[in-house]
C-alpha cells in the first residue's frame, strides 16, 4: 500500500496503534489484541486496486466515486481471505469487512447495526475515524483535537458503539 499511497499506509499504522490502545483499555484477550492490530494495519488494503483517479484525487469524491470507494472494505475482506499465510486471516478479514458499519445501521457494506457489528470492527472504526479527522489531506486540513473529540461525541450511538467510544474518549484519545 505504501508504494501506491503513502498517506494511507501511514494512516493504517496510526489506526493500528490507537486500536491496540483501545483494545487494552477494554481488556481484550491477547489473541484479540493481535487480531485487532493486524486488522487495523490492513483495514484499508482493499483500496490497493482502486483507480488512482479515486484513491489519489486531490479533492472531494463525487457520488459515483464514493460508490466505488465504499467497495474497499469488501475488497479488503476478499484479499485477506485469500492470504492463508496470514495468521488468523479469517478473523482479520471479518474485521476489515465491517470497519465502516455504523451503530445505527447506516454504514456499509452490509448495513449491520449495534451488536451485529463485530467488536473488533467497532474498535477499528473509532480509531479510523479519529485518525481520519485529525490527519490532514490535500482536500481537507486536519482538525484540532478539541474539534475531533466534539465530533466523536456527537457520533456516539449513531456511528459508534457508545461503550467503545466512551472508553476511547476517556482512556485513549490524547
Amino acid at each position: 500500500m505504501h508504494a501506491r499511497d503513502g498517506h494511507t499506509a501511514q494512516h493504517c499504522g496510526r489506526v493500528a496503534r490507537l486500536a491496540v490502545r483501545l483494545g487494552v483499555a477494554i481488556n481484550l484477550e491477547r489473541h484479540d489484541l493481535l487480531v485487532v492490530a493486524m486488522a487495523a494495519r490492513l483495514h484499508d488494503i482493499g483500496k490497493i486496486d482502486l483507480p488512482d483517479s479515486i484513491l489519489l484525487k486531490p479533492g472531494p469524491l463525487n457520488d459515483a466515486e464514493w460508490a466505488i470507494m465504499r467497495t474497499h472494505s469488501a475488497r479488503g475482506e476478499s484479499f485477506i481471505r485469500n492470504q492463508r499465510d496470514i495468521p488468523f486471516h479469517e478473523e482479520i478479514a471479518r474485521v476489515v469487512r465491517h470497519h465502516h458499519e455504523h451503530w445505527d445501521g447506516s454504514g456499509y457494506p452490509d448495513g449491520l447495526r449495534g451488536e451485529e457489528i463485530p467488536l473488533l470492527s467497532r474498535i477499528v472504526s473509532v480509531a479510523d475515524s479519529h485518525d481520519a479527522m485529525i490527519s490532514g489531506r490535500s482536500y481537507h486540513p486536519g482538525r484540532t483535537h478539541a474539534t475531533v473529540m466534539s465530533i466523536l461525541a456527537t457520533e456516539r450511538g449513531v456511528k459508534h458503539d457508545p461503550a467503545v467510544l466512551d472508553t476511547y474518549l476517556l482512556d485513549v484519545a490524547e
